[in-house]
């Protein structure tokens, strides 16, 4: 009898037991953090005038695709991180204000910021898109914040030489992207396109090679103004009005045709894509990558 008591109280000790890592691991359950980042996003896309549902990872990828080079050489994983990181940092603060996207009726619109491409609209093989897949993986729940707040930042493709500096982004010395393929383009207006382009009526007073005079380039290498026909341009407004790749902008005039050369491709601010390539092929990791170009917290979080 009383060895059938001892066994009947062992059983319930046990049970107890069990009742309460049951209870303790549900309040575990209860009380692990949401993600701030969504598990699917809706997305404009520009060209196509469509909306699309697609998961967040995804949408990540198609951003990535859009960073790529048409040069057909695809980033290292470790460069392909740390922009994975800056595009989440830049997610956040856009899904947080919800005004940024409202006139498309989206979350996301397709942008310079947030350049998504399908892999079906750009040809990307399937080792490079593993490779991609791989990098969105590992930047899953990672971005920059300041305080515990993401906020806004900016990355390039190619940096003039020298980044601007802005709030979180240091100014950096950048020589290798003088080397970089791509780092000079040229394009040729004529003189109507280039009226066309800024608003403007030709002056019969003026020779076309006279239209542009006394630019103003700061210490790295953009152009702050320029006179155009008595009227001051910022080389912001005419990377804006001639599409241009970066405001490193210089202007010639030949045989009736004006030429923009440009140096650097993109916002010449915070992380160059190509300045963190030679990084990762020096052996850096993602994280070493970011805290050289952002003065920001990296926050993950599976660890915190």
């Amino acid at each position: 009898m009383l060895k059938k008591i001892i066994i009947t109280a062992s059983a319930a000790v046990v049970f107890t037991a069990a009742v309460l890592l049951a209870v303790f691991a549900d309040v575990g359950v209860n009380r692990r953090k949401a993600s701030v980042f969504p598990d699917s996003v809706s997305v404009y896309i520009t060209d196509k005038n469509r909306i699309e549902q697609i998961s967040y990872d995804k949408f990540v990828e198609g951003c990535l695709c859009g960073i790529i080079p048409n040069t057909g050489n695809i980033y290292s994983e470790e460069t392909l991180t740390a922009a994975a990181v800056v595009i989440n940092t830049n997610a956040l603060v856009a899904l947080e204000n919800k005004q940024t996207f409202k006139d498309f009726g989206a979350d996301f619109a397709v942008c310079s910021e947030f350049p998504y491409v399908s892999y079906i609209d750009k040809a990307i093989n399937l080792a490079d898109r593993k490779i991609i897949q791989s990098a969105v993986k590992t930047a899953r729940h990672v971005y920059l914040a300041d305080k515990g707040k993401p906020v806004s930042i900016k990355m390039c493709a190619v940096s003039t030489g020298k980044t601007r500096e802005f709030p979180f982004m240091p100014s950096n010395d950048l020589p290798e992207d003088a080397l970089a393929k791509g780092y000079l383009t040229k394009r040729a207006f004529t003189e109507s396109e280039v009226l066309s382009a800024f608003s403007s009526l030709n002056l019969a007073d003026k020779n076309p090679e006279e239209w542009f005079s006394e630019p103003v380039y700061d210490d790295t290498g953009e152009l702050v103004s320029i006179d155009f026909l008595g009227r001051k341009l910022t080389g912001a407004e005419i990377r804006s009005a001639l599409s241009l790749r970066s405001t490193a902008i210089s202007v010639d005039y030949s045989l009736e045709t004006f030429y923009f050369t440009c140096k650097g491709n993109g916002d010449n601010a915070g992380l160059s894509l190509n300045s963190a390539n030679v990084a990762a092929q020096n052996s850096m990791t993602f994280d070493e990558i970011l805290s050289k170009f952002y003065t920001l917290k990296l926050i993950d979080e599976d660890y915190t």
